[in-house]
């Protein structure tokens, strides 16, 4: 058997707030005074198993929370139209601070990280909207799921992160991909970005860290689902997974669904059963989604009720995904974003809903969140399915 190395080494498009550093600059706010982190200028920095989750924050003196209103015609903070190589290296090298949001758009985080079952209401998630750049201010959850204060009833559009994925690395990459899909589209409408994570920070020993995080995915899928669930039907919802990001992004379209994960069902409020949730026909993108090819047809084929419009990117090359059958929670089978969709003509209107395409040749064998937004085929193509219209 080859030597599994886990998936999502590099990102989807998720975080506690705890144990965790953030990229040079950034800072949390909660009320009048600052919350600052303590800060790291390089790459990717991973913490071990039993990472402390709670808040580790110094207040700073009180300043004036007022947010400047962003200039219209930004551009992104990496041109797209650069040699793909360029854009990436670019990307890696631009500081956290420098991706600027549209003048009318919203950027938040929001954390199931420090949830340690699959129990609890989006009252215990920790939610943030970033401010002046490079702030992020404490918020409710409702400020976030309640009606949209423009008036204008802003699409959702949530990212949510792979495996071995610290908070510094969700919130960089979750930023990277606004500044490359979202901020180049001059027909987009204005959104309300969320940057969703959850625990995926790296365990010692890849096969371990790799079933350990399966379970974690599964479980967290339950806080995304209550928090869909939050969001009114009548504002649409693109949600986009990278690798175990798009497990998460399933198991919760699957729980809407009516359907169960691990044997257990969104719980039955009053007057309404977890089959009865309203249908928010979501755009779902999935980038090389790591979870059984055959999903949508068998252990979650709840999901499809729930999804208005499918857009996979899988890659046929992809070292890491080539190894998924080999893990023992897999029976077996590949994984989705190795080889697409098992089954697809079972899917009802797939010709209609159901658009697949293989990166192989656009991005070859990594298996890196990057080398996808950095990619013109690929990013064009995300961009074109990401806010399709409801059917």
């Amino acid at each position: 058997m080859p030597t599994l190395r886990p998936f999502g080494l590099l990102p989807v498009l998720c975080f506690s707030f705890a144990g965790a550093t953030l990229a040079s600059g950034q800072t949390f706010s909660s009320g009048p005074s600052i919350v600052q982190f303590d800060v790291v200028e390089s790459g990717d920095v991973q913490s071990g198993e039993g990472a402390d989750d709670s808040l580790q924050a110094v207040d700073q003196p009180s300043v004036d929370d007022e947010v400047s209103p962003e200039p219209s015609g930004i551009e992104p903070a990496v041109s797209t139209d650069l040699p793909e190589e360029v854009i990436e290296q670019r990307l890696q090298a631009t500081p956290t601070a420098e991706f600027d949001a549209r003048a009318n758009d919203e950027i938040w985080l929001v954390s199931s990280r420090h949830l340690r079952s699959r129990g609890g209401s989006v009252e215990h998630l920790d939610v943030r909207r970033r401010v002046d750049g490079s702030r992020w201010q404490s918020e409710s959850p409702h400020s976030l799921l309640g009606s949209d204060p423009t008036g204008w009833n802003r699409p959702v559009v949530i990212f949510v992160h792979g495996n071995r994925w610290d908070l510094n690395t969700a919130i960089r990459r979750g930023l990277q991909g606004y500044d490359q899909t979202i901020v180049p589209w001059d027909e987009a409408p204005s959104i309300r970005y969320v940057i969703w994570t959850w625990p995926a920070d790296e365990i010692p020993g890849p096969i371990r860290d790799v079933r350990v995080k399966a379970s974690k995915a599964d479980q967290h899928s339950f806080h995304l689902a209550r928090f869909l669930n939050g969001i009114s039907p009548q504002t649409p919802i693109s949600l986009m997974g990278f690798s175990y990001g798009g497990r998460v992004a399933l198991g919760a379209l699957h729980l809407m669904g009516g359907g169960r994960v691990d044997g257990c069902g969104l719980e039955t409020t009053t007057g309404m059963t977890p089959a009865g949730y309203p249908s928010h026909r979501v755009n779902l993108t999935l980038v090389v989604p790591a979870i059984r090819n055959s999903c949508l047809i068998g252990t979650r084929s709840k999901a499809y009720s729930q999804i208005n419009h499918l857009f996979l990117v899988y890659n046929s090359r992809d070292k890491y995904l080539g190894l998924f059958k080999f893990t023992r929670f897999s029976g077996k089978t590949p994984a989705l974003g190795y080889t697409g969709i098992c089954g697809l003509n079972r899917l009802a209107d797939h010709p209609y809903r159901v658009d697949q395409f293989n990166a192989s040749r656009a991005v070859g064998a990594e298996h890196s969140f990057l080398e996808y937004i950095s990619d013109h085929r690929v990013e064009a193509r995300l961009r074109n399915h990401l806010l399709t219209p409801t059917r």
